[in-house]
């Protein structure tokens, strides 16, 4: 009798969004961020220009509470609003929000400027 040989499932490991190491730390892999880019995107967003300080803070906010995923690449991301809608922000600035359809700055996109950067 042949017992049937399942392969067991190996655990991909999650990789930085923003430098694409691998993350070792639970709080790192929730976030989707290592430490170190993690302090780059908190030195680098007061000086992000084209947004108001509201902005940049949900754009901080969203990344720590892990509201980003890569769709294509690093060129499109799907976001997370306020309310819990999902959006596609572009590296470009282009969003899928209501702000980003009237061609206005919003914290989707600094967030995606932020990790794409």
């Amino acid at each position: 009798m042949t017992v049937p040989i399942t392969p067991t499932p190996v655990a991909t490991p999650a990789l930085c969004l923003r430098c694409g190491r691998a993350l070792t730390s639970p709080l790192s892999v929730a976030v989707g961020l290592g430490p170190g880019c993690t302090r780059h995107i908190r030195h680098t967003a007061p000086t992000l220009t084209g947004y108001s300080d509201r902005q940049l803070e949900d754009a901080l906010e969203l990344l720590e509470l892990g509201g980003l995923t890569p769709l294509r690449g690093r060129r499109v991301w799907l976001t997370v609003g306020h309310r819990g809608a999902t959006y596609r922000t572009a590296v470009t600035g282009h969003c899928t929000c209501v702000a980003g359809l009237h061609g206005k700055p919003c914290h989707h996109a600094a967030a995606v400027h932020l990790v794409a950067a």
